[in-house]
């Protein structure tokens, strides 16, 4: 309807190029704490409430001399609740027509400092924590993620190393030139869009594998000098004395092993150090198994996450299963040790539950439906 809108109107254009898009889109989305006791009357006068101060917002644009204004009110507009598949959370999205009920053209230009200004109005408004303030602390997690990510790469892959990014959540947009050269993406998450350079300059696509080589540094391999020869003199022959039997020889006692080994794991959250007896440490390396269509896990992720589960670590496995590509999925409550259980039969049953949280989740099918 937006789409055959436009085109209604675009012969009474005179000046100005040709509308490349029917409609612009936004997002509101406050935090969970902040919309918990909200009803759909309640996201409806926030729309309401949302597109009349998008619309007194003016701003003149650089190189332009008059101010600019939205009329989104009086435009197609329409209004849909999203609920984050991990948080929970909800988000309002609301995509309006850029041509109004009345023929004439919404002006965009810096509409997307145009709704940070709106944002910052309706979050005094409602008491709500600042936009530049969530995004800043948005901007810090996605960091974080990132260095990760290029931590737990053995090798340096571009493309994989999107794709690690995409499974954690984020909307990943790479930038091509003309030569289809990589130049350049943006990472979005919860309607926040980073540019790379705006996370960091060491996560620039030129600096990029720069970055990874210095989280693997090369080893220093130290020459050794080679030792002079040692020349001995030769010993005249002694005759060999008998030696008398002595019955009070004293026994070397042998070293106690170690009953467990320590690891230490890199969940994506910090490090934590583990103990696990050895009389069950080879069922974890032995046993461990790669879920099919997961391309990111390794067999010692999951054999880790196992172990992470195997010391009572269940919200650490959580997130270390769903760092490396897997659906997650905490252990129903109650997922513990048996008090007749053995230990090597806990650890399988660790493995088990490991290799369904290492699983990735099956993509959602999409089409039409009545």
């Amino acid at each position: 309807m937006m789409k055959h809108h436009c085109q209604l109107f675009e012969g009474e254009r005179t000046k100005g190029r040709k509308l490349e898009r029917f409609m612009t889109s936004f997002v509101i989305s406050p935090s969970k704490e902040e919309s918990a006791n909200f009803t759909m009357e309640d996201w409806a006068d926030l729309q309401d409430e949302a597109l009349h101060i998008l619309d007194s917002v003016g701003l003149i644009p650089k190189g332009m001399k008059k101010e600019v204004k939205t009329n989104f009110r009086n435009s197609m507009n329409v209004g849909a609740l999203h609920r984050d598949s991990k948080s929970g959370t909800l988000h309002l999205h609301i995509d309006c027509c850029r041509v109004d009920l009345d023929g004439n053209t919404n002006d965009v230009h810096d509409i997307h400092e145009r709704a940070m200004m709106a944002a910052e109005i309706i979050n005094m408004r409602h008491g709500w924590r600042q936009p530049k303030e969530i995004r800043e602390m948005r901007k810090k997690d996605i960091a974080d993620f990132c260095e990760y990510t290029l931590k737990k790469m053995d090798r340096f892959n571009v493309d994989r190393y999107f794709d690690m990014l995409r499974f954690k959540g984020y909307e990943v947009n790479p930038k091509y030139d003309k030569q289809n050269k990589l130049v350049g993406y943006t990472i979005d998450k919860n309607a926040s869009v980073f540019k790379a350079s705006e996370i960091g300059r060491r996560y620039m696509v030129s600096q990029l594998e720069a970055t990874w080589k210095k989280l693997h540094p090369t080893p220093v391999q130290v020459k050794e000098k080679p030792v002079a020869p040692v020349v001995t003199p030769t010993a005249k022959p002694v005759h060999p004395v008998a030696q008398t039997p002595t019955y009070t020889q004293t026994r070397v006692q042998p070293k106690p092993e170690p009953v467990n080994t320590v690891f230490n794991i890199d969940t994506g959250n910090g490090i934590k150090s583990i103990w696990i007896p050895n009389a069950v440490k080879d069922v974890f390396f032995n046993e461990a198994q790669l879920p099919e269509n997961n391309d990111l896990a390794t067999v010692e992720d999951v054999a880790h996450v196992a172990m992470l589960l195997f010391v009572g670590y269940v919200d650490a496995a959580t997130s270390m299963s769903e760092s490396c590509g897997g659906g997650g999925g905490s252990p129903q409550s109650g997922w513990s040790k048996k008090d007749d259980e053995d230990d090597r039969e806990y650890a399988r049953r660790c493995l088990q539950m490991s290799h369904s949280m290492c699983r990735p989740m099956p993509k959602p099918r999409r089409g039409y439906h009545r």
